[in-house]
């Protein structure tokens, strides 16, 4: 018992949080920036055996650009000249099609329809096209990043990187977007310094690329990377340099980004007050309603650990109300953990246990299993049920062992 105890008064804020969005402070790919307005063409080395085929990669060339307007003005010819009832005597051609039609979906953030084309891509064989391959795997990594599935992320992502070794034509755009993706991946799955090194060859080909924006995310991403492994030096340095690129280009959500981010760091460092500042200095620049969930969870953290509660369920019941009015699952789950937490419901024990931890562990969002189960274990030992508290603390210890970079 008295190990336990010394366990328990051994807990910070650095271990035991409500400050879980740290790595929420950025979105996947395409969710940023209208794009870098870029005319160059990523597979223009490629032969066509159709004009359909060459559509459809000039297509895909616009959404790794960011060009929304270009990209729609080409589908929509797509759909206005062509039959596309005719691609499904083309298996690989079909498939393409279909791929590509995700892919600009999700740059147009169309997310109702992402599921109904996702569930006839996964009905199509594979084709034998290595680059059809290529792009099926990276969308469908990006896919799965957008629809919280990490696991399945990584391992089409993994496929995308093998197959990205074999084509000598994609061009640096290409690879760019396809390591900022595996670097935000990795960041969700905890895979820290793998994060790193894919958002390090990111930034070295965007600014070799003059795209500021993504240069600026992907300073962002290696913030939160060095942030969660300590290095809060490192992680400051990156969140100014990002700071710095938004103010030049006049870009609020990159400035919005950086606060945020800045407000994390000062978390960490348990000085709240700033911490406060910084969120609420983020949350005047942001335009997009769904994405101030981020800065409001910050600020029902900080309220928590300097005790005012009242102050800290206000803007849980603020947040959780904007994440049901814009269907954020995870931040209606957030909120509501939070709720449970802040008026001691008795709901929150199994509200964790049977939504929240499968929720992450599906996802494969070891960060957050672990926040959870070490807020239940805390539960568990504030109302004197040792037995399931030191299950719990131990089984958190377990899952902080296998990511050193926890």
């Amino acid at each position: 018992m008295s190990n336990l105890k010394n366990h328990i008064n051994r807990l910070s804020r650095d271990t035991f949080s409500l400050n879980y969005n740290l790595d929420q402070g950025i979105f996947g790919t395409f969710d940023l920036s209208e794009g870098h307005k870029d005319s160059v063409k990523v597979h223009e080395n490629l032969k066509f055996n159709t004009p359909v085929e060459e559509l459809l990669y000039t297509i895909y060339d616009f959404t790794v650009l960011q060009n929304k307007k270009a990209a729609k003005e080409k589908f929509q010819y797509l759909n206005d000249e062509f039959n596309t009832d005719n691609l499904l005597s083309d298996p690989s051609l079909n498939l393409l099609y279909l791929v590509v039609k995700l892919k600009y979906f999700i740059l147009n953030n169309d997310r109702k329809l992402y599921k109904p084309i996702y569930n006839q891509i996964r009905n199509l064989p594979t084709s034998i096209n290595p680059s059809v391959e290529y792009i099926h795997h990276k969308t469908l990594g990006i896919y799965y990043y957008r629809t919280n599935n990490f696991l399945q992320s990584t391992l089409a992502l993994d496929n995308a990187l093998s197959l990205a070794e074999k084509l000598p034509y994609l061009s640096e755009n290409d690879k760019a977007e396809l390591y900022y993706q595996v670097a935000l991946t990795k960041l969700k799955t905890c895979d820290t310094y793998e994060s790193i090194f894919f958002a390090e060859k990111a930034l070295t080909l965007y600014q070799s690329l003059y795209n500021n924006k993504r240069s600026a995310e992907c300073h962002i991403i290696l913030g939160i990377n060095f942030n969660h492994s300590k290095r809060q030096d490192f992680a400051e340095k990156h969140y100014l340099s990002a700071k710095n690129i938004g103010e030049t280009i006049e870009d609020a959500y990159l400035e919005s980004m950086a606060l945020h981010n800045l407000g994390c760091i000062k978390s960490y460092q348990k000085q709240s007050e700033e911490a406060i500042c910084y969120y609420l200095e983020s949350l005047k620049r942001k335009r997009e309603e769904e994405r101030s969930v981020y800065s409001i969870l910050g600020l029902v953290e900080e309220y928590y650990f300097l005790g005012q509660t009242e102050f800290s369920k206000e803007w849980a019941e603020q947040g959780l109300g904007l994440a049901v009015r814009t269907d954020l699952k995870e931040y209606i789950l957030h909120f509501t953990a939070h709720i449970y937490l802040l008026d001691k419901d008795p709901e929150l024990e199994l509200y964790i246990q049977q939504e929240v931890i499968p929720y992450f562990k599906n996802a494969g969002n070891e960060r957050y299993t672990i926040k959870y189960t070490e807020m239940l274990a805390k539960y568990y030992y504030q109302n004197q049920q040792f037995k399931l508290a030191s299950e719990f603390f131990n089984s958190c210890l377990q899952n902080i062992k296998s990511k050193t970079s926890y």
